[in-house]
């Protein structure tokens, strides 16, 4: 799965194929590199595309 901020990859994630849209975006906001980029915030918006695409946007 790949985790982007405001569109622009942060990271690659290995998820199982039916992994809910909770899940893929919890494990997102798990990554530390995805943090870093968040600044400690939380994104104002979500796109989930599970098992493929989480894009959080600030």
């Amino acid at each position: 799965m790949v985790v982007q901020v405001n569109g622009k990859l942060r990271d690659r994630l290995e998820v199982a194929v039916d992994i809910s849209e909770q899940e893929a975006v919890k494990l997102a906001l798990a990554s530390p590199n995805v943090a870093h980029h968040l600044g400690g915030g939380e994104p104002k918006r979500v796109v989930a595309k599970p098992p493929n695409l989480v894009n959080l946007l600030v």
